[in-house]
């Protein structure tokens, strides 16, 4: 009787080391795994924000609809059409999140209606940031972002009045938002497309040879922009 008791008390023990000996080497074997994630995850993270540090240079083109300037002190109004334009673009990534900007783009535009002929360019320029959003895929990251700057109107035009050309012009401070997507192509190479909405008045005006302020309309400009950025200090993944 003592002779089974003590078997049956030995097998209880191997039994018990034996299971105790499994969950700890499950339990090391999670912790190994947890480790390995959370090293991946951080290599990762360092990879993503040494891809979108540095300068960036980029080129896009532009699909600007046509507006309508008219105001108080404005007689008549320059009614324009959808015309196309290029644009550059120079930024700093701080992070995989944030980065700045400074753009400059110029687009052709006739006129479809109003009181002048010609084709008016309309220009933009804007120091702003953006800010990746944290959605999508490793390769396309969607962005907003937001600006100030100055935008113009301005052509080389001819009216009922005159029978010669001359110059004319409207500008004014501008406020920026817009959103997009970077596709990425390699690790210092990405497609860019979005758009962006300019909210402002074009109050200050440059007209055949006289200049001022007027007492003019806000209105809003839409571009279309597609293009490419380059990253010349963008690292590859280790």
């Amino acid at each position: 009787m003592d002779g089974t008791m003590k078997d049956t008390t030995t097998r209880a023990v191997v039994l018990a080391a034996v299971v105790l000996l499994s969950f700890a080497s499950a339990a090391q074997a999670q912790r190994s795994t947890g480790r390995r994630a959370a090293l991946a995850a951080e290599r990762k993270r360092i990879s993503d924000d040494a891809r979108m540090r540095g300068f960036s240079l980029g080129a896009y083109t532009v699909a600007a609809p046509g507006l309508t300037v008219s105001g108080n002190d404005f007689d008549g109004s320059i009614k324009t059409s959808l015309g196309p334009g290029i644009g550059l673009m120079v930024g700093y990534g701080f992070n995989r999140i944030w980065s700045a900007f400074t753009s400059l783009d110029v687009a052709k535009q006739g006129t479809s209606a109003g009181d002048y002929d010609g084709s008016f360019g309309l220009v933009h320029f804007e120091v702003g940031a953006r800010a990746n959003l944290p959605y999508g895929s490793p390769a396309n990251l969607p962005y907003v972002s937001a600006s100030y700057g100055r935008r113009a109107i301005g052509a080389r035009v001819t009216d009922e009045e005159h029978t010669t050309p001359y110059d004319a012009s409207f500008s004014g401070a501008m406020l920026g938002l817009g959103g997009g997507i970077q596709h990425v192509l390699s690790p210092s190479l990405t497609l860019d497309g979005g758009m962006e909405l300019g909210f402002g008045r074009f109050s200050h005006y440059d007209w055949d040879g006289e200049s001022g302020t007027a007492d003019m309309n806000g209105n809003t400009t839409v571009r279309l922009k597609f293009g490419v950025m380059w990253r010349p200090t963008a690292r590859r993944s280790s």
